[in-house]
């Protein structure tokens, strides 16, 4: 395992076809090379202590990402042009799956059909 640079020394990273394109994504909100660098890594090791610290996952070992939530859009909160976020995300609580409910069994109440009243013979009685 390599340790990060110093604090105040320069990181270098050689720039792929990947990073390339994943950075100019990112400096389409204004925000400089080390403001992207920097954005990236706060989200994705914010990812990876949350995994750790909430045991999704043993330490040191490299969590995989499947999902992400956005915040809705709301033209007047964006962020400032060119700001950059300074908070780690906020982990995503699963919910938990829902337990069936038991319930002791009962009989079904019925409702009660009225009683035939016979007033005698409805048919012919043989004389």
């Amino acid at each position: 395992m390599s340790t990060p640079p110093d604090i105040g020394k320069t990181l270098s990273v050689k720039v792929d076809a990947q990073l390339y394109d994943d950075l100019e994504t990112m400096l389409r909100t204004g925000m400089t090379v080390s403001d992207a660098v920097r954005t990236a890594m706060l989200i994705v090791a914010g990812t990876y202590r949350q995994a750790w610290e909430t045991k999704r996952c043993p330490d040191a070992v490299r969590p995989t990402i499947t999902n992400y939530l956005i915040t809705p859009y709301d033209a007047g909160q964006e962020p400032e042009r060119g700001s950059v976020q300074r908070d780690a995300p906020t982990p995503y609580r699963d919910r938990p799956t829902p337990r069936p409910t038991i319930t002791p069994a009962r009989p079904t109440p019925r409702t009660q059909r009225p009683t035939t009243v016979r007033r005698g013979p409805t048919w012919p009685l043989p004389d």
